[in-house]
């Protein structure tokens, strides 16, 4: 009987060393709260879709990672189809995430890349106070649209044409490049003030997170933007999992 006591014993030191020795290149296990998710799912719109990872540090309140992918995201009322977002050696104040609120204290790097149609931009345009009626076009160079604006009091149809530009800031704008109003050329300092109306289209000032935005570009299917100048890998980029991954 003493032998056994002896042999459970020492079993039970061998399994208490053994998990304290984890090789050096292995990642501790994802796991998210509960709580987590939550306040993420809020802060994207209550999508009906979202994936999330976390891989917590050693301290409460601390991740060496997250990876958040959401599907029909709405920030401040634009739809984003697909959103990806990481953040890296992030710590949230613990007391905060006890209350219901996402507080970061620090954070090491960040990263998003999003993507979001033509439609949904045009939807967005037609909801601000500034146009009515908005309905967009593409070409090559320059995003093109037309809308009704009342100056005055008075409604007045226009046409526009211009381009989205992004100065890696959490913002996205969209420069007008020409307006007129039944073909006649508006002044700039008109165009100019229907900019300040509309801007900025996209805004992740009020976030827990400033993602700097570097990229806003055209594709075949909408529109991309990234926290990366090269936005060809979004996964890779930003830890997003593979489209077909349900929650």
């Amino acid at each position: 009987m003493a032998r056994v006591s002896r042999c459970l014993a020492f079993l039970t030191v061998v399994a208490f060393v053994a998990g304290l020795l984890v090789p050096a290149g292995a990642e501790p296990q994802s796991t998210s709260t509960p709580e987590l998710r939550t306040l993420f799912s809020h802060l994207l719109g209550d999508p009906p879709l979202i994936h999330m990872e976390a891989i917590p540090d050693i301290y409460d309140g601390g991740y060496a990672r997250v990876s958040v992918y959401g599907r029909h995201v709405i920030i401040k009322g634009m739809l984003i189809d697909e959103l990806w977002i990481k953040l890296v050696g992030v710590s949230f104040d613990p007391a905060e995430l006890k209350r219901g609120n996402l507080k970061v204290t620090d954070i090491r790097d960040n990263a998003i890349y999003g993507r979001l149609s033509l439609a949904a931009v045009q939807d967005y345009l037609n909801k601000q106070a500034a146009v009515k009626d908005v309905q967009l076009g593409v070409n090559a160079e320059a995003i093109t649209g037309a809308a009704t604006v009342v100056y005055n009091g008075v409604p007045a149809r226009v046409r526009m044409q211009g381009v989205f530009q992004v100065y890696g800031d959490p913002e996205v704008f969209f420069h007008i490049q020409a307006l007129s109003v039944n073909s006649i050329p508006v002044p700039y300092v008109l165009a100019a003030n229907l900019e300040r109306q509309i801007n900025p289209v996209v805004d992740f000032r009020t976030w827990p997170v400033q993602f700097k935005i570097r990229t806003f570009k055209q594709t075949p299917e909408g529109f991309v933007l990234s926290s990366q100048r090269d936005f060809a890998q979004p996964c890779n980029a930003c830890g997003g999992p593979p489209l077909q991954l349900v929650p």
